[in-house]
Parts: structure tokens; sequence; C-alpha cells
């Protein structure tokens, strides 16, 4: 590249694109930063060099998004608990949308972020196999791809911080499973090296943070950071289940994101740690109101 490499992210209004938009900017890379609404985008706008308003899920306002592109990151997925837009519409339509407008520009590298252990989380959890779909896809399109299947995000565990501060330290099962949680400005810091370097090119990589723990202990920890020990109370799954199943047939996505949550809660996630940001101080940045990136 003989000119400042330019990367598109898309998903920029959200906690994990935000913070991928930033670290890249810090990184020295020009950001385009795809938005429905840039209001959203001021908390980072000073990491956006451009702004490129338009919809994933509405291919006709795309036209031009990766012109002059050296490499896209996405980070598009449902977030939602309402009955629309389906996965299908996000995780597969709107990265579909994306990727293509990247292979008419040339793009040379498209980065997407997932979630561990997906494929195989995907036969019990439906809602995960549109984002599996799309990666299949992305593996096939002839462009430089890499896959990156984070553990979970800080911001999950914020809120587990925040029940903890109302009184309510609950762990479902055992609290024995484990995860190394990672801060996605971790995940920007990556990307950012694997673009300079071309590392992890046409690869999946499964990571996390620097540190794992047990359920029960990430309980225990927001506890003391928030200097208040209360009993740990052990919540069985079958509620999750069972409220899955009543609602599936009215909301697809509430029940799919239940499901979700119940089987991720059944086993260790644990990837690669990487990083250097530490759970103990975004729980501590939570307390004293300075963490301004956890939504």
């Amino acid at each position: 590249m003989n000119h400042d490499p330019r990367v598109l992210v898309a998903g920029a209004t959200g906690y994990i694109g935000r913070n991928l938009a930033v670290a890249l900017h810090e990184a020295g890379f020009r950001v385009r930063a795809l938005a429905r609404d840039p209001r959203r985008l001021e908390p980072i706008r000073d990491a956006c060099d451009e702004v490129f308003v338009g919809a994933a899920t509405r291919p006709e306002t795309l036209t031009g998004l990766c012109d002059g592109v050296d490499a896209v990151v996405s980070s598009i997925g449902l977030r939602t608990l309402r009955a629309k837009p389906t996965p299908e519409q996000v995780d597969l339509g709107a990265n579909l949308n994306i990727l293509d407008r990247a292979r008419q520009a040339g793009v040379g590298r498209f980065f997407f972020v997932s979630v561990l252990h997906a494929a195989e989380l995907a036969q019990r959890v439906p809602i995960l196999r549109p984002r599996e779909e799309f990666t299949r896809r992305l593996v096939d399109s002839g462009t430089g791809w890499t896959v990156l299947r984070p553990t979970g995000a800080f911001n999950d565990m914020g809120e587990i911080f925040r029940l903890a501060g109302r009184g309510a330290g609950m762990v479902f099962g055992d609290g024995h499973h484990r995860i190394n949680p990672v801060h996605p400005r971790d995940i920007g810091d990556l990307v950012a090296a694997s673009i300079r370097d071309d590392t992890r090119r046409d690869t999946e990589f499964g990571f996390g943070g620097p540190d794992t723990y047990t359920a029960a202990e990430i309980v225990e920890l927001a506890q003391q950071v928030l200097g208040r020990r209360r009993r740990v109370l052990h919540i069985p799954f079958w509620p999750v289940r069972a409220l899955a199943a009543a609602l599936r047939p009215v909301n697809r996505n509430a029940a799919g994101f239940l499901t979700f949550f119940g089987e991720s809660l059944r086993r260790d996630m644990v990837g690669a740690p990487i990083g250097h940001r530490r759970l103990a101080d975004y729980f501590a940045a939570l307390a004293a109101g300075t963490d301004t990136e956890s939504r």
C-alpha cells in the first residue's frame, strides 16, 4: 500500500464496531464508517475520517461504499429482541450486501466478527445459522478473508456487573463454566496488526482476553469492585429453556437469543488469549462512571 490504508467499518454504531473504529484510527488507518444514522457516530466522530450514510440491509443505498477501500471489517449482526428484522436479513443479507460491494471494488481483505464455537453451537441454536451461512459464502467468495471468533465482549459482562450492583449476584448452573472475555478495542488492535503484516489471511481465529474466569468468579469480581459481598445464587437452566420455547412461536429473535444464552453458558468459552485490557479495570470504570463505550 502506497497510501494511508483505508478501512471500512460496517457496524460502526454498535459497541464492538465503535471500538474497532477507534482502534483502527489510532493505529493510523483512515476509517470509513458505515451508518444508517450518522448521529449515532457522535461518540466516536473524531475516529471516523469518512462517514458513508447507508443501510446495510438496503443494497440500493450502498453504491460506492467500498470504492478506494483496502479492507473491510464487519461486526454487523442482529442485536434486537424485537421480532423484526430477522437474522436472515441482518446477519446474512446485510453482510452479503457489503461483501458484494467489496468484491465489485476489488477490496483485498474482509474481516468478519463472528462468535467462538458458532459452527458447533448452530446445530442447537438456529439464530446462529445465518452467520455461519455468511461465513461459508465469505470463504467461497474469492476475496481474502479472516473470520474472527471472540468468546464474548466486555459489555456482556457489564450486564453481570449491573445485576451485582442491584444486589443480584446470580449464575446459571454450577457456575464452573469458564470464559475469557475480550475488550473490542483489543479486537481492533488485532485487526490492525493483521492488516499490516498480512497475518491470519484465509483463516478463522478463536480468541478471548488475557484473563479466564468461571462464571461465579466474574460475579465475585463485580462484587469486589463494588465493595458488596453477597451470596451468589445458582439458577437452573430449565427456566431459560422454558421461556425460549414459550417465545418461539411469537418472537423467534428473543427465543433465539435466550437459546444461545443458555447453550453458551453450558460450556467453556475460552479462546487464545490476546490483548492487555482487563475485566477488573473495565468493572472499575463502570463503577466510577468513566466508561463511555459500555453500551
